[in-house]
C-alpha cells in the first residue's frame, strides 16, 4: 500500500477520465508525467482507479443510500471522485484503515475542490465506512 500521492493520482486519474471520457490508458500517459509518481504510489492509484471502475454500481449506491438528501447527480464531480475512490479503497484495500481513508478523503475533498467539500465527504464516508467494514461508530475526535 502507499499513501496520499498515490490517492492523488487515482483522484486525477478518475477525474480526467470522467471530464474527457477518455480510457485509463488514454488518460495515464499525462498524468504519470505531470505526478512523477514512485513506483509504490503508481501501483496503488492504479489499483484504487480499477477497484473503482469495477466497483462503481456498486460504489454509487451505497453513496444513493447513505445521501439520502442529496441527489449525486448534482454532487460536484470532485467530490464524487474522491467519495469513489475512497469506497473502493474501503471495499478492497482491507489493510488501510477507515479513518485513514475517511481522513485522506477530506483531505483531498479539502485541497481539489470546493471549501465545504471536506465535511461533506467526511458526512457520507463515515457512515459508508461503517457499512462496509462493520467497524464501530467513529469518535469525533478521531477525525481530521
Amino acid at each position: 500500500m502507499s499513501g496520499r500521492g498515490g490517492r492523488e493520482l487515482a483522484l486525477h486519474l478518475l477525474y480526467q477520465m470522467d471530464v474527457r471520457s477518455e480510457t485509463l490508458d488514454q488518460v495515464l500517459p499525462e498524468a504519470l508525467e505531470f505526478f512523477q509518481p514512485t513506483p509504490p504510489d503508481r501501483s496503488f492509484a492504479l489499483r484504487l482507479v480499477e477497484y473503482a471502475l469495477e466497483q462503481n454500481d456498486r460504489i454509487d449506491e451505497l453513496v444513493r443510500q447513505t445521501a439520502k438528501n442529496y441527489d449525486p447527480s448534482r454532487f460536484a464531480l470532485l467530490d464524487l471522485c474522491v467519495l469513489r475512490i475512497a469506497v473502493a479503497e474501503l471495499l478492497r484495500v482491507p489493510e488501510s484503515g477507515p479513518r485513514l481513508v475517511i481522513n485522506e478523503a477530506v483531505e483531498l475533498a479539502k485541497s481539489y475542490s470546493t471549501e465545504k467539500s471536506g465535511g461533506f465527504v467526511n458526512g457520507l464516508l463515515d457512515p459508508i465506512a461503517r457499512i462496509v467494514r462493520g467497524d464501530a461508530p467513529l469518535k469525533q475526535g478521531d477525525r481530521t
